[in-house]
């Protein structure tokens, strides 16, 4: 997925946002954001991928601030929220699908969209989100190909609800390779959280995607026991929006299950076209792409 022009004032948010509480001085900030205005500018007019560019902005603010890991307690909170949401809910997921959605449900755990926010109660939340169900459900065409998964996990807190997915597959069989962020960006699971939350335990494998503080997940940077596991896979599951862009700007030879709630007009947009069916923001999906 190409960046979108509204992008622009989405991401210039966020920088602000993720910066103020560091960099007090206004001229320093007003100074940031006109640089990432000038990097968003270049790479718009290249036609660059959003998630490629996106991240490249967002190090760019972290470099300004001198912190390697903005979200870094935030991700603890909200691997913590969840666990307790999760325990909150759990008579309501008896089923694979519904592990599927309470999976996709996660994915509102998410800090990189402006206009986006986390509920507060996030039982309430669930309960709300569970009875609409999915708006986009391919669950019946990609379920019977999960054999053999390459799972590429997005947020922490999510990640809880992942694994509740991961669990419900394996228990139909499936064999589950999980992916995770090799550097941190935003509140994406890095090796570090996976290893918290005890993730090791639940999969059949746990590797980093590589590449460093990446936005999104990028084959380019694969390691080689990740493209081995990709190579062996019968289906890839994509969470979230970062994956869906970057994933999208490759031409893979694996059918792809990307399950995400849609939070921005862009990927609604780009979603709409790609599957042929309307979708909107605040929508939850789980949707196949086959090999082209």
């Amino acid at each position: 997925m190409k960046l979108a022009p509204e992008c622009r004032s989405c991401l210039l948010k966020k920088v602000r946002s993720e910066a103020v509480s560091v960099i007090s001085g206004e001229k320093e900030l007003d100074t940031l954001i006109a640089d990432c205005g000038k990097i968003f500018d270049e790479e718009y007019a290249r036609r660059a991928g959003a998630a490629d560019a996106a991240g490249k902005i967002h190090r760019i603010c972290y470099a300004r601030m001198n912190i390697a890991d903005p979200y870094l307690e935030i991700k603890d909170r909200d691997n913590r929220r969840a666990a307790d949401t999760l325990s909150a809910v759990s008579e309501k997921i008896s089923s694979l699908h519904d592990a599927l959605t309470a999976a996709v449900i996660g994915n509102a755990m998410d800090y990189g969209i402006t206009g986006h926010t986390v509920a507060d109660d996030l039982p309430a939340f669930f309960n709300e989100m569970f009875s609409h169900g999915l708006t986009l459900d391919d669950s019946e065409e990609f379920l019977p190909l999960c054999s053999r998964v390459v799972y590429f996990t997005d947020n922490c807190g999510e990640l809880i609800f992942d694994m509740q997915f991961i669990r419900s597959l394996q228990k139909r069989g499936s064999r589950v390779t999980v992916v995770v962020k090799d550097g941190p960006m935003l509140n994406d699971v890095t090796l570090r959280e996976a290893e918290l939350a005890g993730l090791s335990e639940v999969a059949d494998a746990v590797y980093s995607a590589g590449g460093g503080s990446l936005l999104g997940t990028h084959p380019d940077f694969f390691p080689e026991e990740v493209r081995k596991a990709v190579d062996d896979a019968t289906i890839l599951i994509a969470k979230g929006l970062a994956n869906y862009e970057s994933l999208t700007e490759y031409h893979l030879q694996k059918p792809v299950a990307y399950l995400m709630m849609i939070k921005c007009d862009a990927v609604a947009r780009h979603v709409s076209e790609a599957c042929g069916r309307p979708v909107v923001k605040g929508n939850m999906a789980a949707f196949l792409q086959r090999p082209q």
